[in-house]
Protein backbone atom coordinates (compact mmCIF):
# COMPACT_ATOMS: atom_id res chain seq x y z
CA UNK A 1 0.00 0.00 0.00
CA UNK A 2 1.59 3.61 -1.04
CA UNK A 3 2.32 5.89 2.05
CA UNK A 4 -0.43 8.43 0.55
CA UNK A 5 -3.34 5.35 0.85
CA UNK A 6 -2.29 5.11 4.91
CA UNK A 7 -2.98 8.95 5.64
CA UNK A 8 -6.64 8.76 5.48
CA UNK A 9 -6.24 5.06 7.67
CA UNK A 10 -4.06 7.22 10.06
CA UNK A 11 -6.00 10.26 10.69
CA UNK A 12 -9.16 8.08 10.70
CA UNK A 13 -7.20 5.73 13.93
CA UNK A 14 -6.46 9.50 15.41
CA UNK A 15 -9.69 10.94 15.73
CA UNK A 16 -11.08 7.79 17.43
CA UNK A 17 -8.43 7.68 19.82
CA UNK A 18 -8.44 11.41 20.20
CA UNK A 19 -12.12 11.29 20.85
CA UNK A 20 -12.39 8.90 23.70
CA UNK A 21 -9.55 10.68 24.99
CA UNK A 22 -11.11 13.65 25.29
CA UNK A 23 -14.48 12.00 26.18
CA UNK A 24 -12.52 10.93 29.16
CA UNK A 25 -10.72 13.88 30.15
CA UNK A 26 -12.81 17.09 29.55
CA UNK A 27 -16.03 16.05 29.43
CA UNK A 28 -18.34 16.00 32.26
CA UNK A 29 -19.88 12.41 33.17
CA UNK A 30 -23.37 11.76 33.10
CA UNK A 31 -25.32 12.33 36.18
CA UNK A 32 -28.11 10.88 35.00
CA UNK A 33 -26.67 7.48 34.38
CA UNK A 34 -23.67 5.51 32.69
CA UNK A 35 -26.07 4.05 30.08
CA UNK A 36 -28.54 6.32 28.95
CA UNK A 37 -30.17 5.82 25.32
CA UNK A 38 -31.37 8.75 23.67
CA UNK A 39 -33.16 8.75 20.50
CA UNK A 40 -32.52 11.36 17.82
CA UNK A 41 -33.87 12.70 14.64
CA UNK A 42 -33.24 13.97 11.71
CA UNK A 43 -35.28 15.62 8.63
CA UNK A 44 -33.10 14.25 5.81
CA UNK A 45 -30.57 11.48 5.20
CA UNK A 46 -26.77 12.32 6.55
CA UNK A 47 -24.98 14.67 4.58
CA UNK A 48 -22.19 16.72 4.97
CA UNK A 49 -24.35 19.21 6.97
CA UNK A 50 -24.66 17.22 9.94
CA UNK A 51 -21.91 14.19 9.78
CA UNK A 52 -19.94 16.45 12.42
CA UNK A 53 -22.82 15.10 14.75
CA UNK A 54 -21.47 11.49 14.12
CA UNK A 55 -18.42 12.76 15.70
CA UNK A 56 -20.51 14.27 19.14
CA UNK A 57 -22.23 10.81 19.27
CA UNK A 58 -18.88 8.77 19.82
CA UNK A 59 -17.88 11.74 22.78
CA UNK A 60 -21.47 10.57 24.02
CA UNK A 61 -20.60 6.88 23.64
CA UNK A 62 -17.91 7.16 25.65
CA UNK A 63 -19.74 8.86 28.10
CA UNK A 64 -22.29 6.29 28.42
CA UNK A 65 -25.07 8.26 26.43
CA UNK A 66 -25.47 5.94 23.15
CA UNK A 67 -27.49 7.79 20.60
CA UNK A 68 -29.73 5.88 18.34
CA UNK A 69 -30.74 7.76 14.53
CA UNK A 70 -33.32 7.78 12.84
CA UNK A 71 -33.54 9.26 9.43
CA UNK A 72 -37.00 10.75 7.46
CA UNK A 73 -37.16 12.56 4.08
CA UNK A 74 -39.23 15.11 5.50
CA UNK A 75 -38.84 17.84 7.87
CA UNK A 76 -42.33 17.51 8.55
CA UNK A 77 -42.02 14.15 9.71
CA UNK A 78 -39.18 14.25 11.66
CA UNK A 79 -41.14 17.32 13.82
CA UNK A 80 -44.43 15.37 14.34
CA UNK A 81 -42.16 11.97 15.52
CA UNK A 82 -40.56 14.02 18.00
CA UNK A 83 -43.91 15.07 19.39
CA UNK A 84 -45.33 12.16 19.21
CA UNK A 85 -42.91 10.64 21.60
CA UNK A 86 -40.82 8.74 19.34
CA UNK A 87 -37.79 10.31 19.10
CA UNK A 88 -36.31 12.52 22.51
CA UNK A 89 -34.04 15.27 20.26
CA UNK A 90 -34.75 16.39 17.00
CA UNK A 91 -32.86 18.24 14.38
CA UNK A 92 -35.57 20.54 13.12
CA UNK A 93 -35.73 21.86 9.64
CA UNK A 94 -39.51 22.12 9.54
CA UNK A 95 -40.15 25.87 11.94
CA UNK A 96 -42.27 23.61 13.94
CA UNK A 97 -41.59 24.85 17.36
CA UNK A 98 -42.46 28.48 15.80
CA UNK A 99 -46.13 27.03 15.03
CA UNK A 100 -44.80 26.37 11.05
CA UNK A 101 -47.60 23.91 9.69
CA UNK A 102 -50.72 24.10 12.01
CA UNK A 103 -50.43 25.14 15.92
CA UNK A 104 -47.74 25.42 17.84
CA UNK A 105 -46.56 22.41 19.72
CA UNK A 106 -44.73 21.86 23.36
CA UNK A 107 -41.59 21.77 21.92
CA UNK A 108 -38.54 23.88 22.51
CA UNK A 109 -35.51 25.01 20.58
CA UNK A 110 -32.44 24.41 22.73
CA UNK A 111 -29.51 24.90 20.66
CA UNK A 112 -28.01 24.94 17.12
CA UNK A 113 -24.55 25.25 15.47
CA UNK A 114 -25.60 27.09 12.13
CA UNK A 115 -25.73 30.93 12.33
CA UNK A 116 -26.06 30.78 8.62
CA UNK A 117 -28.32 27.65 6.81
CA UNK A 118 -26.98 25.35 4.47
CA UNK A 119 -28.69 26.36 1.20
CA UNK A 120 -27.75 28.44 -1.57
CA UNK A 121 -30.36 29.08 -4.70
CA UNK A 122 -27.73 28.17 -7.81
CA UNK A 123 -29.00 30.13 -11.13
CA UNK A 124 -27.69 28.16 -14.75
CA UNK A 125 -27.99 29.45 -18.73
CA UNK A 126 -25.72 32.91 -16.99
CA UNK A 127 -28.29 34.37 -14.91
CA UNK A 128 -26.92 36.89 -12.55
CA UNK A 129 -29.65 38.96 -11.02
CA UNK A 130 -33.16 37.70 -9.90
CA UNK A 131 -35.21 39.63 -12.44
CA UNK A 132 -33.67 37.37 -15.15
CA UNK A 133 -35.88 34.72 -13.80
CA UNK A 134 -39.06 36.21 -14.46
CA UNK A 135 -40.89 33.78 -17.00
CA UNK A 136 -38.60 30.88 -15.71
CA UNK A 137 -38.53 28.16 -13.31
CA UNK A 138 -37.26 27.85 -10.08
CA UNK A 139 -37.01 24.08 -8.59
CA UNK A 140 -36.71 23.17 -4.63
CA UNK A 141 -38.22 20.35 -2.64
CA UNK A 142 -41.72 21.86 -2.92
CA UNK A 143 -44.20 23.51 -0.40
CA UNK A 144 -43.51 22.92 3.99
CA UNK A 145 -39.59 22.89 3.07
CA UNK A 146 -37.18 25.59 3.98
CA UNK A 147 -35.66 25.52 1.11
CA UNK A 148 -39.39 26.44 -0.64
CA UNK A 149 -39.36 29.07 2.53
CA UNK A 150 -36.15 30.84 1.52
CA UNK A 151 -37.24 30.39 -2.60
CA UNK A 152 -40.21 32.96 -1.39
CA UNK A 153 -38.12 34.68 1.00
CA UNK A 154 -35.70 35.72 -0.98
CA UNK A 155 -37.78 36.38 -4.66
CA UNK A 156 -40.10 38.57 -1.96
CA UNK A 157 -36.78 40.67 -0.97
CA UNK A 158 -36.18 40.93 -4.46
CA UNK A 159 -39.25 42.72 -5.21
CA UNK A 160 -39.95 39.99 -8.27
CA UNK A 161 -43.88 37.89 -8.53
CA UNK A 162 -43.50 34.41 -8.37
CA UNK A 163 -46.56 31.62 -8.55
CA UNK A 164 -46.85 27.83 -7.55
CA UNK A 165 -48.87 26.86 -10.72
CA UNK A 166 -47.29 27.03 -13.83
CA UNK A 167 -44.96 28.91 -16.34
CA UNK A 168 -45.87 32.22 -17.11
CA UNK A 169 -43.85 35.09 -18.65
CA UNK A 170 -45.12 37.77 -15.58
CA UNK A 171 -43.80 35.76 -12.98
CA UNK A 172 -41.61 32.81 -11.68
CA UNK A 173 -42.71 29.50 -11.51
CA UNK A 174 -42.01 27.80 -7.94
CA UNK A 175 -41.74 23.58 -8.98
CA UNK A 176 -41.69 21.10 -6.30
CA UNK A 177 -38.48 18.65 -7.49
CA UNK A 178 -36.37 16.44 -5.39
CA UNK A 179 -33.22 15.62 -3.39
CA UNK A 180 -29.89 17.66 -4.29
CA UNK A 181 -28.83 15.58 -6.99
CA UNK A 182 -32.48 15.44 -9.11
CA UNK A 183 -32.51 19.45 -8.83
CA UNK A 184 -29.13 19.18 -10.41
CA UNK A 185 -30.22 16.86 -13.18
CA UNK A 186 -32.99 19.90 -13.60
CA UNK A 187 -31.11 23.04 -13.87
CA UNK A 188 -28.26 21.15 -15.84
CA UNK A 189 -31.18 20.04 -18.36
CA UNK A 190 -33.16 22.88 -18.51
CA UNK A 191 -35.77 21.70 -16.66
CA UNK A 192 -35.36 25.04 -13.81
CA UNK A 193 -33.01 27.76 -14.39
CA UNK A 194 -32.78 27.81 -10.46
CA UNK A 195 -32.78 25.47 -7.60
CA UNK A 196 -32.12 25.55 -3.78
CA UNK A 197 -30.04 22.91 -2.79
CA UNK A 198 -27.26 22.26 0.07
CA UNK A 199 -24.06 24.55 -0.45
CA UNK A 200 -21.87 21.95 -0.68
CA UNK A 201 -23.35 20.90 -4.29
CA UNK A 202 -21.49 24.54 -5.36
CA UNK A 203 -18.40 22.12 -5.78
CA UNK A 204 -20.07 20.51 -8.54
CA UNK A 205 -20.75 23.47 -10.34
CA UNK A 206 -16.89 25.11 -9.97
CA UNK A 207 -15.03 23.07 -12.90
CA UNK A 208 -14.78 25.40 -15.88
CA UNK A 209 -15.39 22.33 -17.55
CA UNK A 210 -18.81 21.74 -15.94
CA UNK A 211 -19.78 25.63 -15.70
CA UNK A 212 -20.17 26.74 -19.06
CA UNK A 213 -22.98 27.24 -21.54
CA UNK A 214 -22.39 23.67 -23.17
CA UNK A 215 -23.97 22.53 -19.80
CA UNK A 216 -26.26 24.69 -19.09
CA UNK A 217 -24.19 27.62 -17.43
CA UNK A 218 -22.90 29.31 -16.83
CA UNK A 219 -23.61 28.72 -13.12
CA UNK A 220 -24.02 31.75 -10.40
CA UNK A 221 -24.49 31.43 -7.07
CA UNK A 222 -28.02 33.87 -7.19
CA UNK A 223 -29.23 33.43 -3.23
CA UNK A 224 -27.43 32.79 0.04
CA UNK A 225 -28.99 31.66 3.37
CA UNK A 226 -29.28 34.52 5.57
CA UNK A 227 -27.89 34.91 8.59
CA UNK A 228 -29.87 36.52 10.77
CA UNK A 229 -32.71 34.05 11.62
CA UNK A 230 -33.00 30.88 13.31
CA UNK A 231 -33.33 28.14 10.25
CA UNK A 232 -32.56 25.09 12.23
CA UNK A 233 -32.31 24.09 15.56
CA UNK A 234 -32.61 20.85 18.29
CA UNK A 235 -35.81 20.92 19.77
CA UNK A 236 -37.17 18.70 22.64
CA UNK A 237 -40.69 18.49 24.05
CA UNK A 238 -41.41 20.53 26.90
CA UNK A 239 -42.57 16.60 29.22
CA UNK A 240 -39.10 15.29 28.43
CA UNK A 241 -36.79 18.56 29.59
CA UNK A 242 -39.19 19.06 32.36
CA UNK A 243 -36.85 15.80 33.92
CA UNK A 244 -33.82 16.88 35.39
CA UNK A 245 -32.10 13.72 34.67
CA UNK A 246 -32.58 14.48 30.93
CA UNK A 247 -31.47 18.48 31.09
CA UNK A 248 -28.27 17.15 32.34
CA UNK A 249 -28.11 14.57 29.19
CA UNK A 250 -28.94 17.78 27.43
CA UNK A 251 -25.89 19.40 28.21
CA UNK A 252 -24.13 17.30 27.67
CA UNK A 253 -25.41 16.39 24.04
CA UNK A 254 -24.78 20.15 23.19
CA UNK A 255 -21.41 20.05 24.78
CA UNK A 256 -20.22 17.07 22.45
CA UNK A 257 -21.98 18.95 19.59
CA UNK A 258 -19.99 22.42 19.74
CA UNK A 259 -17.03 20.01 20.45
CA UNK A 260 -17.60 18.34 17.47
CA UNK A 261 -17.51 21.67 15.45
CA UNK A 262 -14.45 22.86 17.64
CA UNK A 263 -12.26 20.05 16.26
CA UNK A 264 -13.36 19.93 13.08
CA UNK A 265 -12.79 23.49 12.60
CA UNK A 266 -9.46 23.25 13.97
CA UNK A 267 -8.47 20.17 11.72
CA UNK A 268 -10.27 20.98 8.47
CA UNK A 269 -7.83 18.02 7.04
CA UNK A 270 -9.13 15.68 9.79
CA UNK A 271 -13.04 15.56 8.73
CA UNK A 272 -12.30 14.48 4.92
CA UNK A 273 -11.30 10.90 6.13
CA UNK A 274 -13.96 10.80 8.81
CA UNK A 275 -16.96 12.11 6.72
CA UNK A 276 -15.62 9.82 4.07
CA UNK A 277 -16.08 7.10 6.50
CA UNK A 278 -19.78 8.18 7.22
CA UNK A 279 -20.67 9.32 3.55
CA UNK A 280 -19.26 7.06 1.32
CA UNK A 281 -21.77 8.17 -1.73
CA UNK A 282 -20.93 11.93 -1.47
CA UNK A 283 -17.81 12.62 -4.13
CA UNK A 284 -14.66 13.52 -2.51
CA UNK A 285 -14.98 16.91 -4.14
CA UNK A 286 -17.73 17.92 -2.13
CA UNK A 287 -16.38 16.77 0.99
CA UNK A 288 -12.92 18.77 0.77
CA UNK A 289 -14.88 21.92 -0.16
CA UNK A 290 -17.34 21.54 2.73
CA UNK A 291 -14.15 21.25 5.36
CA UNK A 292 -13.64 24.75 4.61
CA UNK A 293 -16.37 26.19 2.94
CA UNK A 294 -18.45 25.61 6.21
CA UNK A 295 -16.24 27.24 9.05
CA UNK A 296 -15.31 29.88 6.97
CA UNK A 297 -19.52 30.80 5.95
CA UNK A 298 -20.83 29.95 10.01
CA UNK A 299 -22.38 26.72 9.05
CA UNK A 300 -19.84 24.90 11.40
CA UNK A 301 -19.80 27.20 14.09
CA UNK A 302 -18.60 26.80 18.09
CA UNK A 303 -20.14 29.12 19.83
CA UNK A 304 -23.95 28.22 19.53
CA UNK A 305 -26.55 30.16 18.69
CA UNK A 306 -28.98 31.58 21.71
CA UNK A 307 -26.01 33.15 23.36
CA UNK A 308 -24.59 35.55 21.50
CA UNK A 309 -24.49 39.34 21.21
CA UNK A 310 -24.72 42.00 18.45
CA UNK A 311 -27.04 41.25 15.78
CA UNK A 312 -26.93 37.95 16.73
CA UNK A 313 -28.67 38.14 19.92
CA UNK A 314 -31.25 36.32 21.03
CA UNK A 315 -33.75 38.57 21.25
CA UNK A 316 -33.54 40.38 17.48
CA UNK A 317 -32.44 37.23 15.90
CA UNK A 318 -36.19 35.75 17.33
CA UNK A 319 -38.24 38.83 15.78
CA UNK A 320 -35.64 38.77 12.44
CA UNK A 321 -36.98 34.40 12.10
CA UNK A 322 -40.57 35.73 12.65
CA UNK A 323 -40.61 37.98 9.65
CA UNK A 324 -38.72 35.48 7.37
CA UNK A 325 -41.73 33.23 8.13
CA UNK A 326 -44.25 35.65 7.82
CA UNK A 327 -42.71 37.52 4.66
CA UNK A 328 -42.04 33.82 3.26
CA UNK A 329 -45.93 33.46 4.13
CA UNK A 330 -45.02 30.48 6.72
CA UNK A 331 -46.41 32.26 9.77
CA UNK A 332 -49.70 34.59 9.07
CA UNK A 333 -49.46 36.21 12.65
CA UNK A 334 -46.70 36.91 14.59
CA UNK A 335 -45.13 34.92 17.76
CA UNK A 336 -43.68 35.68 21.10
CA UNK A 337 -40.69 33.60 22.22
CA UNK A 338 -43.00 33.83 26.02
CA UNK A 339 -46.00 32.18 24.04
CA UNK A 340 -45.33 28.40 24.62
CA UNK A 341 -45.51 27.69 28.56
CA UNK A 342 -42.97 26.79 30.32
CA UNK A 343 -39.48 27.07 28.55
CA UNK A 344 -40.45 29.55 25.48
CA UNK A 345 -39.98 28.34 21.90
CA UNK A 346 -36.34 28.95 22.23
CA UNK A 347 -34.58 28.41 25.52
CA UNK A 348 -30.77 29.38 26.02
CA UNK A 349 -30.22 27.85 29.41
CA UNK A 350 -29.21 24.94 28.63
CA UNK A 351 -27.15 25.71 25.22
CA UNK A 352 -25.35 28.47 28.14
CA UNK A 353 -24.44 25.26 30.73
CA UNK A 354 -22.96 23.37 27.88
CA UNK A 355 -20.68 25.62 26.66
CA UNK A 356 -19.64 26.80 29.89
CA UNK A 357 -18.52 23.43 30.64
CA UNK A 358 -16.24 23.65 27.45
CA UNK A 359 -14.90 26.91 28.17
CA UNK A 360 -12.93 29.18 25.28
CA UNK A 361 -12.23 28.73 22.06
CA UNK A 362 -9.65 29.96 19.77
CA UNK A 363 -10.30 29.48 15.85
CA UNK A 364 -6.88 28.73 13.97
CA UNK A 365 -4.67 30.20 11.84
CA UNK A 366 -6.60 30.09 8.63
CA UNK A 367 -6.72 31.75 5.64
CA UNK A 368 -9.95 32.46 5.55
CA UNK A 369 -9.82 33.73 9.62
CA UNK A 370 -9.02 36.82 7.95
CA UNK A 371 -10.26 41.06 9.27
CA UNK A 372 -13.73 40.82 7.98
CA UNK A 373 -14.62 37.13 9.84
CA UNK A 374 -12.61 38.50 13.04
CA UNK A 375 -14.47 41.69 13.40
CA UNK A 376 -17.81 39.34 13.07
CA UNK A 377 -15.99 37.21 15.01
CA UNK A 378 -15.42 40.22 17.83
CA UNK A 379 -18.83 41.73 17.41
CA UNK A 380 -21.31 38.34 17.81
CA UNK A 381 -19.09 36.55 20.29
CA UNK A 382 -18.94 37.66 24.13
CA UNK A 383 -15.33 37.65 25.41
CA UNK A 384 -15.44 34.54 27.97
CA UNK A 385 -15.82 32.36 25.07
CA UNK A 386 -13.00 32.74 23.02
Amino acid sequence: MRPSRLIPILLAIFLAVSTVYYAEATLPVSSASNNVSLRVVYPDALDESDVTDQFAFQILAAEGIHVVTTYYDSTSLAYESLVAGQQDIAYDESGGSFGIGGNQQQTTCVGGYMLAGTFVGIAGEGITTPSQLVGRVADDPGPGSIARFLNEYWLKQAGIPFNANSQENGSVFLKAGKENYDLVHDIETGVAQEIVVDNFIIADFENPSVNNSANGGPYHVLFHSPNDNFDTCYAVRDSWLSNPANQQVLVEFLAAIYQAQRTFISNPSAFIPFAEKFLPLSPLLEIQYSSIYYPAHFTYWPYGVYNLQGDQNISTKFQDTVNFYMDAGALSSPVQNSSVKPYGIINKYFELKALQSLGPYIYPRESWVNSNFTAELNSWVPSWMY
